[in-house]
């Protein structure tokens, strides 16, 4: 049920009711961070929509979920040239269909371009959810034709409580990591993601302290999920400049080359470069293109194993 996450129930309440009378807009478009809950928002505004009672499961439902498949990381344009087929047939129970895609930025261009002719001309009585990460990495054109529902943020205090819910464990280090994400960091667990961070925080000092390479760290990534590691890295490179330029307290929650850095002076811009070079090489990874990742992350982690490079400022 929505009231057990009550960040979302905030943005869900104000909607409900045009979207009980089908009184809504026709496309809707979910932006808002990876595990905060958008996928489950937009299960709700479906069911609301279809009528569908949640505890009936055997319950038909008019529901299309697009997204990549398996071994795939985008959406063809045959994916939503079948949505709008399913869109036009006779809703089973008569109350309308919903199709909802997942994630929307993975759309090819020919994908967008057939989606933005069914958000033209919609069916009738039907609603499509859009989910992305931001409005940004859609074209403007469907971004103009749908409603925007800005995803409800949890705070620190939300994300701890309902992450102690399900499991009672000290959560603290890993939402300073990776943030308010409750919804995913619940489903990679508490164990598994504190291992994560103990490993990488040995290797990032490892790198600073000159006792790992890069090349030996890209090849311990190769089998691991490259997109979280350059999270953790991006995360700790922003908590060390929060440190340092802001003068905030230091909660021991940054790898230990970091945290000895600390007492150094540092090109900041440098450091800026590094989180910039962070979301580019995020982006390339997102957008799955051949690319040679050894080299890649070789190329991103020099900067830390030469005494963070550039960065510090000898006399």
């Amino acid at each position: 049920m929505i009231h057990e996450y009550p960040w979302l129930r905030e943005t869900y309440l104000p909607l409900q009711k045009a979207i009980e009378e089908h009184k809504n807009a026709h496309a809707f478009l979910i932006q808002g961070d990876t595990g905060i809950g958008r996928f489950i928002l937009a299960k709700f505004l479906s069911d609301t929509f279809l009528g569908y009672e949640q505890n009936k499961t055997s319950e038909i439902k008019d529901e299309i979920i697009v997204s990549p498949l398996e071994d795939k990381k985008s959406i063809s344009i045959d994916q939503i040239r079948s949505l709008k087929e399913s869109l036009l047939l006779t809703s089973l129970k008569g109350k309308g269909k919903v199709g909802i895609i997942y994630p929307s930025e993975s759309m090819t261009y020919p994908a967008a371009n057939s989606l933005l002719k069914i958000l033209e001309e919609p069916p009738k009585d039907t609603l499509i959810i859009l989910i992305t990460e931001s409005t940004g990495k859609l074209p403007k054109t469907i971004v103009s034709r749908s409603q925007i529902i800005n995803c409800g943020h949890p705070s620190s205090e939300d994300s701890m409580k309902w992450l102690k819910e399900k499991e009672n464990v000290d959560w603290a280090p890993i939402i300073s990591v990776f943030g308010n994400r409750p919804v995913l960091l619940n489903e990679m667990g508490h164990d598994h993601l504190t291992n994560k961070i103990d490993s990488l925080s040995s290797q990032i000092t490892g790198l600073i302290d000159g006792g790992m390479k890069p090349s030996e760290i890209s090849d311990l990534w190769k089998n691991e999920d490259i997109e979280l590691n350059l999270r953790v890295l991006y995360s700790w490179i922003s908590q060390y400049l929060e440190i340092k330029l802001l003068q905030k307290n230091h909660e021991q929650n940054l790898p230990n080359g970091l945290t000895r850095m600390l007492d150094k002076n540092i090109n900041h811009e440098s450091c800026f470069k590094l989180m910039d070079d962070i979301i580019r090489l995020r982006e390339l990874k997102y957008t799955g293109k051949g690319l040679s990742w050894n080299l890649h992350i070789t190329k991103l982690l020099n900067p830390l194993f030469i005494e963070m490079s550039g960065m510090k400022e000898y006399a």
